[in-house]
């Protein structure tokens, strides 16, 4: 028997791949869906944003994304890392990029 529970669409992130950059803020996960490391936590959660898909993982359980994925229509993708600063300020580091396939 299906339940309203059974409908529930997970919270998505606000996040605009188009723009995503060094200087963007944190990404809080409230719904992460899938366990990477397999330590019996949910820590990553996967969703579309725009034409693009993103891969978004909270590696330390703090809520925020420490490393996300977006892989765009085209193929291009880039991997990001988060970092706080000893003096507080964010910043996202760009660790991986490129187009998958023949493109």
């Amino acid at each position: 028997m299906a339940t309203t529970e059974s409908f529930l669409v997970p919270d998505v992130p606000d996040l605009d791949p188009n723009t995503f950059g060094h200087d963007s803020g944190a990404v809080a996960l409230t719904d992460p869906t899938h366990d990477l490391d397999g330590d019996g936590v949910l820590d990553t959660q996967t969703f579309d944003a725009g034409d693009a898909v993103v891969i978004a993982s909270d590696v330390d359980a703090d809520g925020d994304a420490d490393r996300l994925t977006l892989i765009h229509e085209d193929g291009d993708y880039a991997s990001w890392e988060f970092h706080r600063d000893a003096d507080g300020v964010v910043h996202w580091e760009q660790t991986d990029g490129g187009t998958l396939g023949n493109g």
